[in-house]
């Protein structure tokens, strides 16, 4: 499998970047064979309705912390499933778990930075949790084993979620060296040292990084109530 990521550093006379790119990353064969065992067969299977789209998340790692004004958003349950799959927060941000299905779903999680349970809940109920720490929250159902969602959580302002696309765009970079970390559900996570200049007024530079990486099962499969899943996380 392959991820290719395309760089784009935009610098002006305000000594700030944004840093700006397209992610590029078609399945290969591990990754369609891991789809097809978290794929849904079980009762209720004619009101499932396709999973959202997994987008890439890109960071930019040894950026400086910030204080940030925390979100409130929703995560719903419909159609058997996340929706949105993935988001991207800053630290104190609360998610609300609304439950549309005509099921019980009951969200958790085992990752480091944040251990909860949000327990069975029927239609028409929601439940929400508060994120008061950096990480990615890998987000399952109790219920039905085929639901994936990610949370990713951070500290400093440096961070977006890219496009359908795969554009990205992280605004107000200020000059310094940083590694740009690109994570992607079912690839391996790919880092890019890259140096943001401060004192050019029209600086365009761009970098191309092809590589093979190969898939973590790890990372795929159920969350693991002892070991806990997104045991790899350093944010």
């Amino acid at each position: 499998m392959r991820l290719t990521l395309a760089l784009l550093l935009l610098c002006g006379p305000q000594e700030a970047a944004s840093v700006a790119g397209k992610i590029s990353a078609p399945d290969g064969a591990a990754q369609k064979k891991v789809r097809a065992k978290i794929k849904y067969v079980g009762p209720g299977v004619e009101f499932h309705k396709p999973p959202d789209p997994s987008p890439a998340v890109v960071w930019l790692e040894k950026a400086p912390a910030a204080k940030m004004e925390p979100r409130t958003i929703e995560i719903r349950q419909e159609g058997l499933e996340l929706r949105p799959r993935v988001v991207a927060l800053p630290v104190g941000s609360t998610v609300k778990f609304p439950n549309a299905d005509d099921v019980f779903h009951n969200i958790f999680s085992f990752s480091k930075s944040k251990r909860f349970d949000l327990g069975r809940y029927p239609k028409g109920e929601s439940k929400s949790e508060t994120f008061e720490a950096k990480g990615q929250i890998d987000l399952r159902c109790e219920v039905h084993d085929h639901i994936r969602g990610f949370i990713h959580v951070f500290d400093h302002p440096y961070f977006a979620v890219a496009a359908e696309d795969g554009s990205y765009t992280i605004p107000k970079v200020p000059p310094g060296k940083y590694t740009l970390v690109v994570w992607k559900e079912l690839f391996e996570t790919v880092r890019k040292e890259i140096a943001v200049p401060g004192d050019a007024k029209d600086y365009d530079v761009t970098l191309a990084c092809f590589q093979d990486r190969p898939l973590d099962p790890a990372r795929d499969k159920p969350a693991d109530r002892t070991v806990g899943s997104a045991c790899c996380d350093t944010r």
